[in-house]
């Protein structure tokens, strides 16, 4: 076994890329609003150039993955992050929605191929006994990424405007890339297999975990992405609902750390399907409420326990996976989290948003449910 390298820079090396793919991700609701205002898109240019990134998210999470087990996680954990800073910096130069869409649709290859590479990653170079923690407290840097990009888009993109923002964001990133050269490439990644194994023998671990990944992005984005409207129609004003919705959002820092603790002592499976359990209790709680307090309490709790729970599922995927398929399993299970993704925002616009809830509710049910057969991962060396 690869001596484990040290926990804060292993942490830090992947977690500022981790940052990045979320801050980007979430940050673009924001751009999109600022380049549609500043030069008269259309609704549809917006929905396109949304599309287009989630697409490239899609595929990029299953090339990059069978990439990585082809040809070495940290390859592709260079690969993946300065595929973003390019094409970051490209962003900076384009304002009309049709070169845009092209330059997301690859940008989005490198960000959704991030996610599954790093993961399994950390997974691997890390000890047997902080590997769950490990990708938890990873998943973590998630919940920064997007606290960032409300800061950003609300202090930074007015005084900068759009074109140096990016080209801040590329560099930065490239930064990333220096700090990340010192991580070693785990050996366990040579024993190649062919991905008819995945399909064959592992797929009574992988469809389960499609299921999850699906259900939890499915009202993950859907619920992210319409709360502050939401709010609003609901009679607060629109700086209240933003004020609300950042308060809600703190609340993922505990859920993660809090997963972090309990996945390493009562086990990946109960982790996980209990905060999943309880982000679908939050949910009606909050769909049914009318009190402003119980609105935030439950909207505050849906937000610590389901990216608890997300912070799980990345721990416990690789584990479930043999090493010759591991990086492919987790890039297949992280796009069809980018299909819920898809799906998820869209619900709320042809129905209710209460109703969506409920929705989502059941569906993070059944994806608390999937896992219940699958075997617990917490003591594989």
């Amino acid at each position: 076994m690869e001596k484990p390298l040290k926990r804060s820079r292993l942490l830090i090396s992947g977690g500022l890329g981790w940052m990045f793919d979320a801050m980007d991700i979430l940050i673009l609701s924001y751009i999109v609003a600022y380049l549609g205002q500043h030069y008269g898109w259309l609704t549809v240019d917006k929905a396109n150039l949304m599309l287009s990134n989630n697409i490239g998210l899609f595929f990029g999470a299953i090339i990059f993955g069978r990439l990585a087990d082809l040809y070495g996680r940290k390859s592709m954990f260079m690969v993946t992050l300065l595929i973003y800073s390019i094409f970051a910096g490209l962003m900076g130069f384009f304002t009309s929605p049709l070169p845009l869409m092209v330059i997301r649709f690859l940008m989005g290859l490198g960000l959704g191929g991030e996610l599954p590479v790093v993961s399994t990653l950390i997974s691997e170079l890390s000890k047997s006994d902080q590997r769950g923690q490990n990708v938890v407290i990873l998943e973590s840097f998630w919940s920064y990424g997007t606290i960032l990009a409300g800061v950003l888009a609300t202090f930074v993109l007015p005084i900068t405007g759009y074109s140096v923002l990016m080209w801040i964001l590329a560099l930065t990133s490239l930064y990333v890339i220096y700090i990340r050269r010192s991580v070693p490439e785990p050996k366990r990644f040579m024993k190649k297999k062919s991905v008819r194994v995945l399909f064959s023998t592992e797929k009574r671990n992988l469809i389960p975990m499609w299921v999850a990944w699906f259900a939890i992005a499915l009202g993950y984005y859907g619920f992210l992405l319409w709360i502050p409207s939401e709010l609003i129609s609901r009679g607060f004003v629109m700086m209240r609902s933003f004020e609300f919705s950042l308060l809600m959002t703190i609340f993922q820092v505990p859920g993660y750390f809090s997963a972090a603790y309990l996945v390493e002592r009562i086990g990946r499976k109960i982790t996980f399907s209990s905060y999943m359990l309880f982000s679908a209790a939050s949910a009606i709680i909050f769909a049914i409420s009318s009190n402003t307090w119980i609105i935030l309490a439950s909207g505050a709790f849906l937000n610590f326990f389901n990216l608890g729970a997300w912070g799980v599922i990345y721990a416990y995927t690789p584990e479930l996976f043999s090493e010759g398929t591991r990086a492919t399993a987790a890039g297949t299970c992280t796009s069809m989290a980018r299909v819920g993704m898809i799906i998820g925002p869209y619900l709320p616009a042809i129905m209710s948003f209460n109703l969506s809830l409920l929705i989502f509710a059941l569906v993070w049910i059944m994806g608390s449910m999937s896992v219940i057969f699958l075997p617990e991962t917490g003591k594989r060396s």
